[in-house]
C-alpha cells in the first residue's frame, strides 16, 4: 500500500510540475528575413535554454513565472534581449542584427561581383564557368554579367565602354602583365588562368578601392588558397587539350603542380576542315602552373605562384586587297611569378608584402609582309606592401605602398629596321579609411598618390564610397579618380605622354530576398589625357565619356530546380583620340547588350542543362564610301550557347559546351582597300571569327578525398 501511495504521489507530483511548465517559443531570422540555425537561446539567470533548428525555430520549457529576460546570441550578430512576462513569450519572431564589431571590412557593393564558394550547388566561379557558351573560360563567362560588353573578335574583356587594356587582372593582390593567351588573326584569346585554381574571384566593373591602380574600367582579382590540407591528384581530358597535376600536403604547407598541353590539330580537322589547310603548325601551347604554400602559424602564410606558357603556330595569311601571301610564324614565351606573405600580428595589425615578376616575349615572322620580323619584349616587376588595423568598432584603416618597374622593347625589320625601347616606373602610396557608423551605414574614404618617371609628375587620386542597407535593399554609391599608363604602342612614339585619367561616378540599388536578386547601376565616366594623333605627333589631348545603366535579375524561386538570370546593359560612349578627327563612338563599343541564362538541374542524373542567349547592337566603323566619320554600323551580334554538366560521382565533372550553336557569322567590323576602284568605290571585306561555332567537352577527375564535386586538385 505504501508503494502504491508513493507511486500515486509521484504521478500527481509529476503532473503538477508539468502543469506549471511554460513553453517559450519562436523563430529567429537574419536581417534578410532568412531563418538562422544553431542560435543559442536561453532565459537569463537560469539553466533553461536551447538552439534553433534548421528552420530557425526553438522551444524552451521553463518553470519560471512572471517577468523574465530572454536572450539569443549568435556569432557575428548582436545579442537579442527581451524582458517580458513569461506567458507572453510564445510564437516570437526575432530578427538578429549584424554586430558592428564583426563587420571588419566595409563591403561596397557598387560594381562588384564576388564569387568565393567552391561547390556547384551555388553561384560561384565553377558554376559561372560551366554556363553554356563559356567553353570553360572565365573571361568569356564574365561577358554574361551586366557591364561587360559583347567581346570583339579577339575575345578579350571589355567593360562599360572601355577597351580591353582598361581591365586588369591580379593574382593574390599582385598585378599580371599579360593575362590572355596568344591569339591568331580573327580568333579569340582566353584567360590564361583556370578558375579551378582560385577560391576567390572578385570581378569589379568599376569603383574599386585605392589598393588597385593602372586600370580605367575594371579589375579582376583572383585569390589562391591559403591552405590546402588534402593531398589530391587528377587529370583533365578535353577535346582541345589535356592536363594533369596534383597537390601534396603536409603539416604546415603544400605544393601544387599542373601541366596543360593544348593542340588544335584534331579540333581543326573535326570542326574547321576548310581552315585546317591554312595551318602549317596549328595553335599549340604548353602551360605549367606551380604553387607552394607555407603556413608558419594559423595567421601567417607564405605563398609562391608560378606560371609559364609557351605558344607556337604557323599559318598562311593573305591580304585581301594585295598580292601578299605570307606564312606567319608566331612564337611566344610568357612567365608570371609572385611571392606573397601575410600575417596577423599580436597587436591585431594585418600585414602583407608581395613581389611579382611578369615577362612576355613575342616573335612574329612574316607578320605584315613576307619575310619581315616583329619582336616585342616586355617585363614588369610589381612590389607591394600594406598594413591594416581596426582601432574601434567604428573605424578601420589600411595603408600601403607599391611600385611598378616596367620595360618595353620593340623591333620591326623588313627592308628597313625600327627599334624602340623605354623603361619607366610608377610608384604610389594609398590609404583607405573604413567607417561602420551603424550596422546599416558604411562609408569608405580613400585615395592614392602616384609618381610616373616618364612624365616626372605626381597625381592625387581621391575616392569615396558608401552603402546603406535596409530590409534586403542596399543603396551604394562610388565616386573616384583613376588612371593608367598609355598603351606602349603610343609611348614608344612619345615617352612623355601623360597618364590616361578617368573620373568615375556610380550609383546602384540592390535587392536580394527569397532567392531573387535585383541589381540596377548607373554610371558616368569622364576620360582625359587620352593619346591623340595631331599633325603626325601623339599628344595627350584626347578626351571622352562613357555613361550608361546595367540591370540584372537572378531568380531560382519560380520553378523548382531551375535558375535563370537576365542582364541588360546600355552604354553611350564617345571619344576623340588616336586619329579621330571628331568625337565619335569607338569601334569596340556596343550600345545595347543583353544576356539570358537558364539552368536546369536534373536531380536523378545529377546533371545541369544550361542555355545562354546573348544579343548586342552593331559596332560603329568608318566607311570611306560615305560622308562623315564612324558613319556605319555592323549587323546585330547574336550567339546562342548550350551547355551540359554531369556530376557522375564525387570528384568528377563532365562538361560540354556549344557556342554559337546556329553558326551565325557575326561581323565585328570591315577592312577597306587603301585605294578606290575605277568607280571611286573602296572595296571591303567583313571582319569575322574564323572559328564560328565552337564545341568544347572536358572530363575533370579528382583522385583525392576532397568534398563532393570538387574539380580542383591544385
Amino acid at each position: 500500500m505504501n508503494r502504491t501511495l508513493i507511486t500515486l504521489f509521484t504521478i500527481v507530483s509529476f503532473a503538477s510540475l508539468r502543469a506549471q511548465t511554460t513553453d517559450v517559443s519562436g523563430t529567429i531570422f537574419d536581417e534578410n528575413k532568412q531563418p538562422i540555425s544553431f542560435v543559442n537561446v536561453y532565459i537569463d539567470g537560469t539553466l533553461d535554454g536551447t538552439s534553433t533548428n534548421d528552420l530557425g525555430q526553438f522551444v524552451i520549457k521553463t518553470e519560471e513565472k512572471g517577468s523574465v529576460t530572454l536572450k539569443a546570441s549568435f556569432v557575428g550578430y548582436q545579442t537579442y534581449v527581451l524582458t517580458k512576462d513569461v506567458k507572453g513569450l510564445n510564437n516570437l519572431r526575432i530578427y538578429l542584427k549584424p554586430a558592428v564589431e564583426n563587420l571588419v571590412d566595409v563591403v561596397i557593393v557598387a560594381g562588384n561581383y564576388s564569387l568565393k564558394s567552391s561547390t556547384l550547388e551555388s553561384q560561384n566561379a565553377v558554376n559561372l564557368v560551366t554556363n553554356a557558351g563559356s567553353d570553360g573560360d572565365l573571361n568569356k563567362a564574365l561577358t554574361m554579367l551586366p557591364g561587360s560588353q559583347a567581346p570583339g573578335v579577339d575575345g578579350r574583356l571589355q567593360v562599360r565602354g572601355g577597351n580591353s587594356r582598361e581591365s586588369q587582372t591580379y593574382i593574390d593582390g599582385m598585378h599580371v602583365l599579360s593575362p590572355y593567351t596568344a591569339n591568331s588573326p580573327n580568333s579569340s584569346s582566353r584567360l590564361k588562368y583556370s578558375p579551378f585554381h582560385f577560391e576567390g574571384i572578385n570581378f569589379s566593373t568599376g569603383g574599386y578601392g585605392s589598393e588597385y591602380s593602372q586600370s580605367l574600367s575594371s579589375v579582376l582579382p583572383l585569390d589562391t588558397k591559403d591552405k590546402n590540407t588534402e593531398s589530391a591528384y587528377g587529370v583533365g581530358l578535353m577535346n582541345v587539350n589535356i592536363e594533369a597535376g596534383g597537390t601534396q600536403a603536409w603539416d604546415k604547407g603544400s605544393a601544387s603542380l599542373t601541366v596543360n598541353y593544348t593542340d588544335l590539330t584534331f579540333y581543326n580537322a573535326m570542326f574547321h576542315p576548310g581552315e585546317n589547310d591554312k595551318w602549317d603548325i596549328p595553335y599549340r601551347e604548353l602551360s605549367i602552373r606551380n604553387q607552394l604554400r607555407f603556413n608558419f602559424t594559423p595567421n601567417s602564410t607564405l605563398k609562391t605562384y608560378y606560371a609559364y606558357d609557351k605558344t607556337r603556330y604557323r599559318r598562311w595569311w593573305e591580304d585581301p586587297f594585295a598580292d601578299n601571301l605570307r606564312n606567319m610564324n608566331y612564337n611566344e614565351d610568357n612567365l608570371y611569378l609572385n611571392t606573397t606573405f601575410h600575417t596577423k600580428l599580436a597587436n591585431d595589425i594585418r600585414y602583407f608584402v608581395g613581389v611579382a615578376y611578369s615577362w612576355n616575349n613575342q616573335e612574329r615572322n612574316s607578320s605584315l609582309l613576307p619575310g619581315d620580323r616583329y619582336t616585342v619584349k616586355e617585363n614588369e616587376t610589381h612590389l607591394k606592401t600594406k598594413a591594416s588595423k581596426r582601432f574601434t568598432n567604428l573605424y578601420k584603416v589600411e595603408f600601403g605602398a607599391e611600385s611598378y618597374l616596367r620595360s618595353y622593347d620593340m623591333e620591326y625589320a623588313d627592308q628597313n629596321s625600327v627599334h624602340r625601347k623605354y623603361d619607366h616606373n610608377i610608384s604610389g602610396i594609398f590609404i583607405s579609411n573604413d567607417f561602420n557608423f551603424t550596422n546599416r551605414f558604411f562609408f569608405n574614404l580613400s585615395g592614392r598618390m602616384e609618381y610616373s618617371s616618364l612624365t616626372d609628375k605626381y597625381a592625387i587620386l581621391p575616392r569615396a564610397a558608401l552603402n546603406y542597407q535596409m530590409d534586403g535593399l542596399i543603396l551604394s554609391a562610388v565616386v573616384g579618380k583613376y588612371q593608367q599608363a598609355t598603351d606602349p604602342n603610343y609611348l614608344i612614339r612619345n615617352e612623355k605622354l601623360a597618364m590616361e585619367t578617368n573620373w568615375m561616378t556610380m550609383f546602384g540599388m540592390y535587392y536580394n530576398k527569397n532567392r531573387r536578386t535585383y541589381r540596377a547601376e548607373f554610371y558616368n565616366k569622364k576620360y582625359n589625357d587620352l593619346p591623340l594623333l595631331a599633325n603626325g605627333v601623339y599628344t595627350s589631348g584626347g578626351d571622352g565619356y562613357s555613361r550608361g545603366v546595367d540591370l540584372y535579375f537572378d531568380d531560382s524561386r519560380l520553378l523548382k530546380y531551375v535558375e535563370y538570370t537576365l542582364s541588360y546593359s546600355y552604354n553611350n560612349s564617345k571619344r576623340k583620340y588616336l586619329d579621330y578627327p571628331v568625337k565619335a563612338t569607338p569601334n569596340f563599343v556596343t550600345h545595347h547588350n543583353t544576356s539570358l541564362m537558364v539552368k536546369y538541374f536534373w536531380t536523378k542524373l545529377r546533371t545541369y542543362f544550361s542555355l545562354t542567349n546573348s544579343l548586342a547592337s552593331g559596332r560603329t566603323y568608318h566607311d570611306p564610301n560615305k560622308a562623315g566619320f564612324m558613319n556605319a554600323k555592323t549587323p546585330l551580334y547574336h550567339t546562342l550557347g548550350l551547355g551540359l554538366t554531369v556530376l557522375p560521382r564525387p570528384g568528377m565533372i563532365i562538361y560540354a559546351s556549344l557556342s554559337n550553336a546556329f553558326n551565325r557569322k557575326n561581323v565585328y567590323g570591315y577592312s577597306f582597300s587603301g585605294h578606290p576602284d575605277a568607280n571611286g568605290h573602296f572595296a571591303s571585306v567583313p571582319t569575322t571569327s574564323y572559328q564560328g561555332r565552337t564545341f568544347y567537352v572536358g572530363v575533370f577527375i579528382n583522385f583525392g578525398k576532397g568534398r563532393a564535386y570538387k574539380p580542383s586538385y591544385f
